[in-house]
């Protein structure tokens, strides 16, 4: 009898200490070990400050959290800001709740946004976009937010493309960019304003930036359509808790070198910009 009672009371303090279930999914970003300890801190955060328990959910790529997201094996996400503004337009009722940042090393500030980079060597003697007729280009990825998206509208604006270069690459990483400038195997690039600082550390100020991005907004966390009003607020409500120096951003920083400083409240629209960048 002693033992059934114990054993109800462990069950009635489990029940009270974490009401329901919310499943916190998010994208493969960096490898599955480093993926599943930053967010592990994160998920057991949130049990904490929530009462639920939230099970984490690493999916194989954008395409099925967003699947997740629509069929309901997924209650809140952290999306890219790309597969966010994609999902959005294909799940109507998906809820914006907060808007991940980070510590900038250029401004020195704590911001929800990032910029791509147009640059050179500065020994080439360029000073704009316009210098670079004919020149040898390479941009990243086509799926690259900062590595041609954004790069593509900073042309567009001065009325130039891709036919105003000589040639044209693209090289899957940003850091082949800044190896390519430095190898003389091209002779402008495109890259995150991340890269280009790691960069200038790595082989000191010999880059030129010829123009810079409108602010590219960070990730986005958001609520599947089918959960509920009162639990999205308790997880946003614990989100915007966090500090810098919490052991959550810590954790995160440790194992995908993010610098990551919390969240903070914007809006759907924070996120325009690079619907237009995307032409979505």
């Amino acid at each position: 009898m002693r033992y059934f009672i114990c054993m109800m009371l462990v069950a009635l303090f489990s029940f009270s200490a974490y009401a329901g279930e919310i499943v916190f999914g998010t994208y493969p970003s960096n490898s599955p070990e480093n993926i599943y300890k930053s967010f592990s801190a994160l998920t057991e955060y949130l049990s904490k400050e929530t009462g639920d328990n939230v099970r984490l959910v690493v999916t194989k790529d954008y395409a099925e959290l967003a699947e997740r997201i629509m069929n309901g094996s997924v209650d809140v996400a952290w999306m890219g800001s790309v597969n966010y503004v994609k999902a959005k337009k294909k799940i109507k009722n998906i809820r914006y709740m907060v808007t991940y940042q980070e510590r900038s090393e250029s401004q020195g500030k704590i911001i929800p946004y990032y910029h791509a980079y147009i640059i050179a060597l500065k020994s080439k003697g360029y000073n704009s976009l316009k210098d670079l007729k004919k020149v040898r280009f390479a941009y990243v990825d086509k799926d690259s937010t900062s590595g041609y998206a954004y790069p593509r509208m900073m042309l567009n604006r001065q009325g130039l493309d891709d036919s105003y270069f000589g040639s044209v690459f693209f090289l899957k990483k940003h850091d082949r960019i800044i190896e390519a400038l430095t190898a003389g195997a091209i002779d402008a690039g495109a890259v995150s304003d991340g890269t280009y600082y790691n960069a200038v550390k790595k082989y000191g100020p010999i880059f030129k930036i010829l123009n810079i991005s409108d602010p590219i907004p960070l990730d986005a966390v958001a609520a599947a359509p089918h959960v509920s009003q009162a639990t999205s607020d308790k997880v946003e409500k614990a989100l915007l808790k966090l500090p810098e120096d919490h052991y959550v951003n810590q954790t995160i920083k440790k194992y995908l070198g993010w610098p990551a400083a919390g969240f903070v409240k914007k809006s759907d629209s924070f996120y325009d910009g690079l619907r237009q960048a995307l032409g979505i």
